[in-house]
């Protein structure tokens, strides 16, 4: 039996079908939503496996002095070198650590970001050091280049394109999120119910899937991740399967692409993506012009998620909420949604939003 909406969701908007159906959540015996066979199913048929056998890792650490554009809210920067090793290769990717004044024992973010310069910065340091949280911060290219080449970064270690079910790059950058987390825990930074990830776009798909992964991550923040994120695929508006995987099939197994405009056979759909949180915390930031991302799709998907957060005794997302406006928000239970008005960014309200519901 598939999963079907409230049919007063779907009577708000007239692209949605009333019959729309999801694929039924994957159960062991005992009727429990069965974690294992679920990721299974998302890396052999979407995000693609990774080989870490014969794989070492490494981390050196280097003392940073702050910059005084954090006004003196940062008490130590650290940049750390973590480095992977196989066989007679091996490649790097350096990851910045900013705690902040007074932030023993603070929540901590692995923020994967999109460039360090100001014009794009994604990661407002010292908004984050001024809310008591610290942040790792990583740069995604430095871990593997963002195109069809799998000869660079850490790719080459972890994958073989030559399989149908390999992995793509947001496999991989996920892999970097997780060993990130890892080391931090290790140093005692942070413990694992105060460790976060957080990414825009296909960053935020990235980050949704590094922690849907791995259990060591208390939440994820996934901002405008649309398409392969948080948005379900079926009747999705804006980007498609056909077109995702046509732009962009480096992000993921080579097998993906047979689903390009059968989205209604396929025999997953994001929102056991979102399922595998549970019952963590789940943010999730949604624009009013990012049309592309489809924020409708991405509530649909929370809402059906939120059936197996109920399972595990805990409120996914407010029952009391419906389809979003702008300005609207929810933070009442583990899936905190937010619409703010403008286009496809990481915006500081973005930022704030996601802050004050890990610290609630």
């Amino acid at each position: 039996m598939a999963l079907q909406f409230r049919s007063e969701l779907l009577t708000k908007t007239t692209r949605y079908s009333p019959a729309l159906e999801l694929p039924e959540f994957l159960v062991d015996r005992e009727g429990n939503f069965d974690r294992e066979r679920t990721i299974e199913r998302l890396l052999s048929e979407e995000y693609g496996k990774l080989d870490t056998c014969g794989v070492s890792v490494s981390v050196a650490e280097e003392k940073l002095r702050e910059p005084a554009s954090y006004a003196g809210k940062c008490k130590k920067h650290i940049r750390y070198v973590f480095t992977l090793a196989k066989g007679e290769r091996s490649a790097s990717f350096p990851v910045d650590f900013y705690l902040p004044r007074g932030g023993e024992n603070c929540p901590v973010v692995v923020s994967l970001d999109f460039a360090f310069n100001e014009r794009h910065c994604y990661c407002p340091i010292e908004e984050i050091m001024e809310a008591g949280v610290a942040v790792a911060r990583v740069l995604y290219t430095n871990v593997t280049s963002d195109d069809n080449d799998f000869e660079n970064g850490i790719a080459p270690l972890l994958t073989d394109r030559r399989d149908p079910h390999s992995a793509g790059k947001l496999r991989i950058w996920a892999y970097a999120a997780s060993l990130i987390g890892e080391h931090l825990l290790k140093e005692g930074y942070v413990t694992r119910e105060r460790l976060y990830v957080a990414g825009h776009s296909r960053l935020g798909k990235t980050a949704l899937l590094a922690a849907a992964l791995d259990t060591n991550f208390a939440g994820v923040h996934s901002n405008n991740s649309g398409a392969s994120g948080v948005s379900i695929a079926r009747e999705k508006g804006g980007e498609t399967v056909e077109i995702i995987t046509r732009v962009f099939p480096f992000w993921f197994a080579p097998c993906f692409a047979s689903y390009a405009n059968r989205e209604n056979e396929m025999p997953f759909d994001q929102h056991y993506l979102t399922a595998l949180i549970a019952p963590r915390k789940l943010s999730v930031a949604t624009a009013e012009e990012d049309t592309w991302a489809d924020t409708e799709a991405q509530y649909l998907s929370l809402e059906a998620a939120s059936v197996i957060y109920e399972k595990l005794g805990v409120m996914g997302l407010d029952p009391e909420v419906g389809l979003m406006t702008t300005g609207m928000s929810s933070d009442r239970g583990q899936i905190g949604l937010f619409m703010r008005s403008g286009t496809h960014y990481f915006s500081r309200d973005d930022w704030r939003f996601f802050l004050n519901f890990i610290q609630k």
